[in-house]
């Protein structure tokens, strides 16, 4: 996903300068690039308060459609359950062959919004933002509700490439349009959580499932129908309000009054830096980006991970089905505590690695323990054993994923490089979901898992690898022994040194 505006960061950025932490309020205040001599400081209850104005009106619409746009994504698994396969006849690989293509698709936009940054930000605003979102939820919303009535295998192909083409836009839209309303402080968090709904759809799928499950057969129809229409038709629904509820941008914003509209560009001009840099993009930054290790590092660490979620929130459903003699229906109602948990922990872990500034810590613990729990998946020590090692697979894919786009952003003040580098961390880590279905094709899972506990452990070692550099790169300036780079340097030119200022402290 490119970094589609000079404020914006992926969940839970802040920036990596030295910070102090008041303990009291339970907030962190973190020093980022100096606010120029003309600008209006916001103290922090005002600024408080007009957040929560934001946070009242749009987040819960904009978690609200991210959540439509993962079951529909995803409801696949839970319809194999019902009769898909049987009903459309499809052959070996096939049902496997019709997840991946979503991100045949997917991928392709993610790349064109990261290659044409510029032009895809002027159609948003040409169009309106509110709007722009609208539009993509209802398109993406009838071809989910059109999936239903789907007769064979190319049909259900087709679906599922436009659908990879709709929802590929919202992501980064849904970020410009944040970015638009909240400093890249604030936003930080918003997309935390607005990611954390990406764990919440299994929930919301596996109880919505459940309970289309009891419709098996009515109007001559099978559940497997029912439950692709049932979750298609709210989002045509959420996008036609959408309009309605979110606004067009700040000044347009009527639940605000004029002084927040004044604060809020406030707000923005203070946690702006000097450096043209930091702000705009440039080429050198982008050829530094691509130079840097760390970067493909990010990237390889991410595919694994991507990979177990993507396979994960798929084929769960098939995954408990084999575990015991349960029906559909049972199993259906099994996999909402699975994601429930994992929903909750990773929140908590967002909030706690975005006060302590702590990212690797995290997503090291949390592939542990994902691999914790497809080993206990692979010892087959019975149905309680098997089934609590969903929930230790689902605690780490969703907190290490998460955590990981927080990093990234994080340790690139520069904009050019930023934008590089978060655009490819998500390409390529996306990419994995052309592969992910195909761990689980064979009658039995147990390769699947051993294949994804050795992946698991590449990406264990890389971000061990990346974690030991940043903190011998902090040792470094800690002891001084990097202050010689700013010898003769202007305090403006030490800015636009961006990570590679003396000053700057890596997240860890």
């Amino acid at each position: 996903m490119a970094d589609l505006s000079n404020n914006v960061d992926l969940p839970g950025e802040k920036a990596a300068w030295p910070q102090n932490s008041d303990a009291s309020s339970g907030q962190v205040e973190t020093i980022e690039q100096a606010p120029g001599p003309d600008t209006e400081i916001v103290d922090k209850a005002t600024e408080r308060a007009v957040l929560r104005k934001l946070d009242y009106r749009i987040v819960p619409m904009v978690m609200w459609v991210y959540l439509m746009n993962m079951m529909d994504r995803v409801n696949i698994g839970n319809a194999r359950l019902f009769g898909l396969e049987d009903d459309l006849n499809l052959g070996s690989g096939q049902f496997q062959l019709a997840v991946s293509v979503l991100f045949i698709t997917y991928c392709l936009m993610i790349v064109g919004f990261q290659l044409f940054e510029a032009p895809s930000n002027m159609v948003i605003k040409r169009l309106q933002p509110a709007r722009y979102l609208a539009g993509l939820t209802i398109c993406w919303g009838f071809v989910a509700t059109f999936s239903a009535f789907v007769n064979n295998f190319a049909a259900l192909v087709v679906c599922r490439l436009l659908l990879g083409l709709f929802e590929a836009g919202f992501f980064p839209g849904v970020v410009l349009y944040l970015s638009m309303f909240y400093s890249r402080r604030s936003l930080a968090l918003r997309i935390a959580y607005f990611y954390g709904t990406a764990a919440a759809s299994g929930v919301a799928g596996g109880l919505v499932a459940y309970g289309i499950s009891f419709m098996d057969g009515h109007a001559g129809w099978r559940a497997w129908r029912w439950i692709i229409l049932i979750n298609g038709l709210p989002t045509i629904v959420t996008g036609c309000v959408i309009p309605f509820v979110l606004p067009n941008s700040p000044e347009t914003a009527k639940f605000l009054s004029d002084e927040d509209k004044r604060n809020l560009v406030r707000i923005h001009e203070q946690q702006i830096g000097r450096a043209r840099n930091l702000r705009e993009m440039e080429w050198e930054d982008v050829k530094d980006g691509i130079r840097d290790w760390t970067t493909w590092a990010y990237c390889f660490a991410l595919f694994p991970l991507l990979t177990m979620l993507y396979s994960f929130v798929v084929f769960l459903p098939t995954i408990i089905h084999g575990l015991g003699s349960w029906n559909a229906t049972e199993v259906q109602a099994m996999t909402v505590p699975v994601y429930a948990v994992g929903a909750i922990v990773y929140v908590a872990c967002a909030r706690v690695s975005d006060l302590t500034q702590r990212r690797g810590y995290f997503i090291m613990g949390a592939i542990v323990s994902s691999i914790v729990g497809y080993g206990m998946l692979i010892a087959e020590k019975g149905n309680a054993v098997s089934y609590a090692g969903t929930f230790f697979v689902s605690i780490g894919i969703f907190a290490g994923a998460g955590i990981s786009f927080a990093w990234v952003p994080t340790n690139n003040p520069r904009y050019g490089k930023r934008a590089f580098s978060t655009g490819m961390h998500l390409t390529i880590g996306n990419s994995s979901g052309v592969a992910s279905p195909f761990l689980f094709a064979g009658s039995s899972f147990v390769p699947g898992y051993a294949a994804s506990m050795g992946m698991l452990a590449v990406s264990f070692a890389l971000n061990v690898l990346l974690n030991v550099h940043f903190r011998r790169q902090n040792k470094l300036r800690d002891e001084g022994r990097m202050d010689y780079l700013m010898d003769g340097k202007t305090e403006d030119e030490i800015e636009a040194m961006g990570e590679k200022s003396p000053r700057f402290r890596f997240a860890i």
